[in-house]
């Protein structure tokens, strides 16, 4: 069985392409993996984001250059080796050079998921929408998967995202929403990331939340064997980032790698 490729795109800059590969799309191929590195490409000029997880052991990660004759290459190499593989594309010029390859060279079919990332604002939406139809033009039976990032809750996704799936109020017009675009069986297709401090501290630690939530610490008795202030605080500050990620890991990622999960198998 070929192994899971995964294109995280978006056309707009700043809506998390690089928190959802590494936090989400890296983790769950692992686990995929059998808990073996998987592949990581990022096609970005401008912002190498994966170098913020400089301590990371779920990926093996390369950063592209993004230019024609490059991408085209790198990517038929990707493509047709089996392994599981994260493509992190940066908006854009990469976004387009990407898209135009995979149709040029025909290789969009071996794309298993392509992910969107988006925030709740309209251009966001506009965005998504964009590269949606885009994918859809270049393969209509490809699998696309929304990520909502940054939710403020996932008990309340659909009042924050309400230019994705329509104004559930009943008071705006809500005709350009992103939902009324799907079919039928896609209006599903959709992971909610919620927004966390333990996102941001994670990369000060250069590590996925995954693996900080993996670790098995005994913060507790480090910190009743501090013998000063500063090491106090700092052995606190970790479990407390240590927990969150737990927590995170529970709420949050799990339930994200099963809805893939679905999606992937149809």
């Amino acid at each position: 069985m070929a192994k899971t490729k995964v294109l995280v795109v978006s056309s707009k800059g700043g809506v998390g392409k690089s928190t959802v590969s590494m936090q989400v799309v890296a983790p769950y191929l692992f686990e995929k993996n059998k808990a073996k590195a998987v592949s990581f490409y990022e096609f970005d000029d401008e912002n190498i984001d994966s170098l913020s997880y400089g301590g990371s052991q779920i990926s093996k990660r390369e950063s592209i250059e993004v230019e024609e004759y490059v991408i085209m290459d790198k990517l038929l190499d990707i493509l047709s080796a089996d392994e599981y593989t994260c493509i992190d594309v940066g908006g854009n010029k990469s976004t387009t050079l990407c898209l135009d390859t995979l149709n040029d060279t025909g290789m969009i079919n071996q794309i298993d998921l392509a992910i969107i990332p988006l925030l709740d604002g309209e251009q966001d939406a506009i965005n998504a929408k964009k590269v949606y139809r885009r994918l859809k033009e270049l393969d209509p039976s490809v699998k696309v998967v929304f990520a909502l990032n940054r939710a403020k809750s996932k008990k309340y996704v659909q009042h924050q995202f309400d230019n994705f799936f329509g104004d559930v109020r009943g008071i705006f017009n809500d005709e350009d929403a992103l939902i009324h675009i799907l079919d039928e069986d896609e209006k599903e297709n959709y992971i909610s990331i919620e927004d966390s401090d333990v996102i941001k501290y994670s990369r000060k630690f250069g590590m996925t939340i995954y693996e900080i939530a993996a670790q098995d610490r005994d913060f507790v008795s480090q910190l009743k064997n501090a013998d000063n202030e500063k090491d106090k605080k700092l052995i606190a500050f970790k479990n407390t980032v240590y927990q969150n990620a737990k927590k995170y890991y529970e709420s949050n990622l799990k339930e994200n790698f099963a809805k893939l999960d679905d999606i992937l198998k149809g």
